[in-house]
This record gives structure tokens, C-alpha cells and sequence, in this order.
């Protein structure tokens, strides 16, 4: 016998095994199909392998780890399952997958999608197919499509009824922004919930609980905790605020007064890193005064690098105003001052950022070293 031959056979047995270990599974979710349909891996996505039926991919929904069962072809492949150029065999089940469709499905339609499925497989159906049809009828898609649509009511229902009830809760904050429609709309929108929004007015924290960590705030209510920081947030130090909310690496400063109590920067240098890990960013803030405690062997005019804390309080030379300032200083060294940035090395920085962010080859780039003509630039 050939090497072709062999390699020919071996290939058509590989495929039998597989096809019968697909049909094994199959066997099994025809069995437990009242828990829902069940793709065959799982990583982080929870589309595609049911833990109800296959226990196994809950090590990967908790912990991201790829968790596989081999199959020749899934029954939830887009083209298997409609057959109508909604998907496409050859490119996989992650790029052409209705799972998310067939969750929709009863318990009855699901057991016959499946037992159609395994018979077709079986006799070869999907082995060199050109054209195929669809396991789903023409009922199925129907229910399908009833179902999705009864979903979507209740969803905005639900929605409408929180933001009745959010609304409501906000009602006598809401008479303080009477000449602001657009700030009524964001306070409705985020009233009482655990995020930090970014709007026209700037970074606004509205997790009741956020309120506690304000130095200075103790006997602030909720209401005009949210009302200072939209009348304020954007008179704040917004480096700093970009520290709070992100991941501060490092900062630096030149020393310009100091007392018994406390040391005053000139100008505080930083250097953080976004949440998304991707992606660095620079700032600064001038005139900054923290505690002596970590400085008190310092003299004016010394510049130094530390890390520390970023943390909020109320400041009220001018008004209420949440602002945001340094504590706890930590890894104190002292620098040459030839390694603060000036203000020219700073706007310099942000042009150049702005180009990055804005170039034609930004997905090609590796952001280290400019591949642009420089003649262009």
C-alpha cells in the first residue's frame, strides 16, 4: 500500500472517531437537553460549552482556561443550523456560531435539531457538502424570533421601571439641576449605582459607598456628594483624578517650601498606566502640598522620585469642592533635575500622543519606535 493510500485512510479513519466521539456527546445532550444546548469548549465565553450537562468546562468559565471536547462539526454552526449564508463550516464554531439562537429553543425542538443533527453527520451529509439545509424549520425560527422579541419587552420594561425608581430617588437632587436638563438625564441614568461615569462634567463617582473614602465628606449626604462633584469635578486636579481611577507608577517633584508640617512641590510629575494595561500616560500638577512625614531630611530645591497614595478630599478655600491629593509617600529618592519634564517636554508628549492615537498605521504599530517618513511627520 502507498504512502498516499495510508495517509488517504488514516485521515478517513480519524475522521470516523471523530464523528463517533461527536456522536457520544450528542447522546448526551439529547438526554439532558431540558438544561439547554451545549457547544463543546469554553474558555472565557459563556455562549458555548454548558456546565449543566458537561460539568468539565466549569474550570474554564472560572478561570479562563480552554477547556475542549473534539468534534467534527458542532450542531450550532450557523450554516448547519440556519443554511442561510449566516455562517460558514470552513471557518469554525467561534466565527459561526448561533448558540446564542438555539438557547431559545425548547426543550422538545432541541432534542430533534440534535437527533437530526447526529443522523446527517453520520451518513456523511456534512462530509464535502455544497449546499446544505437547515436543521431549524421554518416553526423553529419563528419561536425563536418570538422568543427573542417577548425578551426584548421584558428587558425595557424592566429598564423603564428602574429608571422610574431611580427617578423617583433622585427627585429632590434632580430640583437642584432644574435649569440643567442633560444633568438630570446623567443623574437618572447612574442614580444610586456602583459606577464612575466619564460625561460633559467630568468623572463622577456614584457608588453611595465611594462617598466614605473622602477625607472631610463624614456628614455629607449622597445627594450633595453627587452635586459637588458635577458643579466642581472639572476645577479638580485631573491628573490626579487620572491616578485615582487608573494605576499611578511613579511620581516625581521638585521640593519649593517646606514647614514643620508640611513640604510643598513646585510641580508633581506623573507617570500611571490606564486599566486596560495597554497603554501609559504622563501628567502634572503644580503647587502640590502633602504631609513632611518621609521628607524631613529634604531641602528646598531637591527633586526626588516616590510612589503614594492617591486619594480624595473636600476643599473648601473656595467653595465645596472634592479634589484629589497625595499621601503616604513611599520609595523616596532623590534625582538630578534635569529628569522633570517642562511644561514644552509635556505638550510635546501630548501632540505626539494625539498623532499615535490618530494615525492610519495605529493597528500596525508596535508604539515603541515610529515607522511613519519623518518627512510625513
Amino acid at each position: 500500500m502507498s504512502k498516499k493510500i495510508k495517509k488517504e485512510q488514516s485521515q478517513v479513519n480519524r475522521k470516523l472517531e471523530l464523528k463517533k466521539e461527536t456522536a457520544d456527546y450528542i447522546d448526551i445532550m439529547i438526554r439532558q437537553a431540558e438544561k439547554g444546548p451545549s457547544g463543546f469548549w469554553t474558555e472565557d465565553y459563556e455562549g458555548c460549552g454548558n456546565p449543566k450537562i458537561f460539568p468539565e468546562f466549569n474550570e474554564g468559565l472560572e478561570h479562563g482556561r480552554l477547556i475542549q471536547k473534539k468534534h467534527f462539526l458542532c450542531p450550532w454552526n450557523a450554516a448547519v443550523l440556519f443554511a442561510n449564508g449566516r455562517g460558514n463550516i470552513s471557518t469554525g464554531c467561534y466565527h459561526s456560531c448561533s448558540i446564542i439562537d438555539a438557547k431559545y429553543l425548547s426543550t422538545d425542538m432541541i432534542k430533534e435539531v440534535l437527533i437530526k443533527f447526529k443522523k446527517n453527520m453520520l451518513n456523511g451529509y456534512y462530509d464535502n457538502p455544497k449546499e446544505i439545509g437547515p436543521l431549524l424549520t421554518g416553526e423553529m425560527i419563528k419561536f425563536i424570533e418570538s422568543a427573542k422579541e417577548a425578551e426584548r419587552e421584558a428587558i425595557e420594561r424592566r429598564e423603564q421601571k428602574e429608571y422610574n425608581q431611580r427617578k423617583q430617588m433622585a427627585k429632590k437632587l434632580l430640583e437642584r439641576f432644574s435649569d440643567d436638563k442633560n444633568a438630570q438625564q446623567f443623574i437618572v441614568a447612574h442614580y444610586g449605582g456602583k459606577t464612575v461615569n466619564s460625561s460633559e462634567y467630568g468623572m463622577i463617582d456614584f457608588s453611595p459607598e465611594s462617598k466614605d473614602d473622602v477625607v472631610g465628606a463624614e456628614n455629607m449626604s449622597y445627594d450633595d456628594y453627587l452635586e459637588v462633584q458635577i458643579r466642581t469635578v472639572k476645577k479638580c486636579r485631573i491628573d490626579f483624578q487620572n491616578c485615582f481611577y487608573n494605576t499611578p507608577m511613579e511620581f516625581k517633584g521638585c521640593i519649593e517650601k517646606k514647614n514643620s508640617k508640611r513640604v510643598c512641590f513646585e510641580r508633581i510629575f506623573v507617570t500611571g498606566m490606564f486599566s486596560s494595561g495597554f497603554e501609559m500616560f504622563d501628567g502634572k500638577e503644580d503647587h502640590v502640598w502633602m504631609d513632611i512625614k518621609g521628607f524631613e531630611d529634604l531641602e528646598v530645591g531637591d527633586c526626588v522620585s516616590f510612589f503614594a497614595e492617591v486619594y480624595r478630599y473636600i476643599k473648601t478655600s473656595n467653595g465645596k469642592v472634592i479634589d484629589f491629593g497625595l499621601r503616604n509617600p513611599k520609595g523616596i529618592k532623590r534625582i538630578e533635575k534635569y529628569e522633570l519634564p517642562t511644561d514644552e517636554e509635556l505638550m510635546r508628549q501630548s501632540i505626539d500622543r494625539i498623532i499615535c492615537d490618530s494615525c492610519y498605521l495605529n493597528e500596525m504599530c508596535s508604539g515603541a519606535d515610529c515607522i511613519r517618513n519623518s518627512k510625513e511627520l
